[in-house]
């Protein structure tokens, strides 16, 4: 489906560097500076490779948070990996001979080189609808069917993947082996025989265009068919139509196969081929990673929502702390205030009163007997000094009675903790 045409009403030029092929009435070809789309197919080149790199990124996200990778990601990643490469392509067109170029304003000695772009490109389209579309059926596969079951939709679904890998798997061989020898496949130039593929080119568009809408069509029969709200039945069928927009684009491409099949300026009309099946492969990826976008989304929102829990706790705790650290101060300052004006104040009573007088037998103080002892166990709290500041409020008496015998050491002793806890007492009968 390279844009050759064998037709041998539209046949190439037959000089080198005169023009691929003849350009139409009144028109002269421009080799050096020629017409082209480079501008708007480098935009639509960064916006869709933004896109699917963005879709990728979310579907393996959910699957790290899950902790879980299936067949189905590995189908995806490579078709990923084909999609970057498919994407380089398009970058090295525009950047040599450009895409949109009439082929009349390509030189005929160049002609091969824009064609062997363009064959590439084509093979590895047809991987990535192999891959991106096989994952899709089988996660929805995994979705919609019942772990054990074989229902409808489980039949259904195995019998488009099967059809639709075979067809696709055909569509290569034919094209790899089309022409003979192989490089004949891009370069025309070449001495050998080729199969019409131009035709070919329809074909395979109205065939994926039936597949897509075929897709498109599957889980919405069990989604409506769910035991749920209605609210709830269409945000989930809009999740899963997003593979409208591979139709839309499908259909698109249809009308472009058609355009090019008719045209004798190929290089121009397969530009627009091109453009489409990019498109529709964009929306493949959209399509297989769609449902793992509100999983990543509500995961990025809880933690976002706990970073935010995190810092305001932690601003809050800030505060308090400082608050408590503040009220301490502010306590520890009056304690201080006071204690240094309480100490000021008994300084100054100590200037007036040096010596605080401590009477050695205080009025009211009383004894009981003739020679001066007290009563055994007699406690006496009846001294006070009121015109002191300092008084002794309480004490406690022992009688000391002296006896001869050997029961003097313990008496001695008792005598001895008296003057200790009296000491006023002893150096009055010292005095």
């Amino acid at each position: 489906m390279a844009p050759v045409n064998q037709d041998p009403n539209n046949p190439l030029g037959d000089i080198l560097d005169g023009p691929a092929t003849k350009p139409p009435t009144g028109v002269t070809s421009n080799f050096d500076n020629p017409s082209n789309q480079n501008s708007l197919v480098r935009a639509v080149l960064i916006l869709v490779l933004v896109i699917t790199s963005l879709c990728v990124v979310i579907r393996v996200y959910s699957r790290i948070i899950l902790k879980r990778f299936k067949i189905t990601d590995i189908l995806g990643l490579a078709a990923f990996g084909l999609y970057v490469a498919f994407v380089y392509l398009f970058f090295k067109l525009v950047n040599s001979y450009g895409w949109f170029v009439h082929m009349w304003d390509i030189r005929l000695g160049d002609f091969p080189a824009v064609n062997q772009i363009f064959f590439q490109g084509l093979i590895l389209y047809f991987c990535i609808v192999l891959l991106i579309k096989s994952a899709i059926l089988l996660e929805w596969m995994t979705i919609f069917v019942p772990k054990g079951t074989r229902n409808f939709f489980f039949w259904s679904s195995s019998s488009v993947l099967v059809i639709h890998n075979l067809f696709y798997i055909s569509m290569i061989i034919v094209e790899l082996a089309a022409c003979t020898p192989f490089k004949r496949n891009w370069n025309p130039l070449v001495t050998g025989k080729c199969l019409d593929t131009i035709g070919l080119a329809v074909a395979i568009s109205a065939v994926n265009l039936a597949f897509d809408l075929i897709i498109f069509f599957l889980p919405q029969k069990v989604i409506w068919g769910l035991q749920m709200r209605t609210k709830r039945k269409l945000g989930i069928s809009f999740l899963f139509a997003i593979g409208v927009l591979a139709c839309v684009a499908a259909a698109f491409r249809l009308a472009s196969s058609l355009r090019f099949y008719k045209s004798k300026d190929t290089t121009y009309t397969f530009s627009g081929l091109a453009l489409w099946c990019l498109a529709e492969v964009t929306c493949g990826f959209i399509v297989f990673c769609g449902p793992s976008a509100p999983k990543t989304v509500g995961h990025l929102e809880l933690q976002e929502l706990a970073s935010s829990l995190r810092s305001w706790a932690g601003t809050s705790v800030r505060k308090l702390a400082s608050s408590a650290g503040s009220s301490k101060g502010s306590v520890n300052r009056a304690d201080r205030k006071r204690s240094k004006s309480s100490m000021s104040q008994n300084g100054n009573d100590s200037e007036k009163n040096d010596v605080t007088p401590v009477p050695s037998r205080p009025a009211g103080y009383r004894t009981s007997g003739s020679n001066n002892s007290i009563t055994q166990g007699e406690v006496t709290s009846e001294f006070r000094n009121n015109d002191s500041p300092l008084s002794i409020v309480r004490t406690t008496r022992f009688a000391a009675v002296e006896h001869e015998g050997p029961e003097s050491g313990s008496q001695a002793v008792a005598q001895e903790e008296y003057n200790r806890q009296h000491p006023w007492v002893s150096s009055e009968k010292g005095d």
